[in-house]
């Protein structure tokens, strides 16, 4: 442990603090194990939201969103219109028009904007 450092101020102690000093290589773990969690929480928040705009878009389109769920497929990093690098994720959904079969589809978010919704061919009963 480091000496503590102490504050004066008129020759009256202020504070007095420990200092812990971090080498190149714990700041690499912390800065990778911030990152990591980020990355999760970012991704949640992602396939929440996806999630909530598929289930609007099948409702507008006369289908039911299955098991209210969409599944990350794919995700990487792809420039948007105006050039700054994003990531992109695909997700993968099912649906049913009829009760009877289940159908794919695919929803693509690229930043914070949803930039394809496809639905797979479906039977209209």
């Amino acid at each position: 442990m480091f000496p503590p450092v102490v504050v004066f101020l008129r020759g009256l102690i202020i504070a007095t603090a420990h200092f812990m000093y971090y080498s190149l290589g714990d700041l690499f773990w912390i800065f990778l194990l911030a990152a990591a969690a980020w990355y999760f929480w970012a991704g949640m928040a992602a396939k929440d939201r996806v999630r909530r705009i598929v289930k609007d878009h099948c409702a507008k389109t006369g289908v039911q969103l299955l098991d209210d769920t969409v599944m990350l497929n794919r995700t990487r990093l792809k420039r948007d219109r105006r050039g700054q690098i994003r990531l992109r994720r695909q997700y993968e959904f099912e649906f049913t028009s009829t009760g009877e079969r289940r159908y794919s589809g695919i929803a693509v978010l690229h930043g914070q904007r949803i930039t394809q919704i496809q639905l797979a061919p479906f039977h209209l009963d």
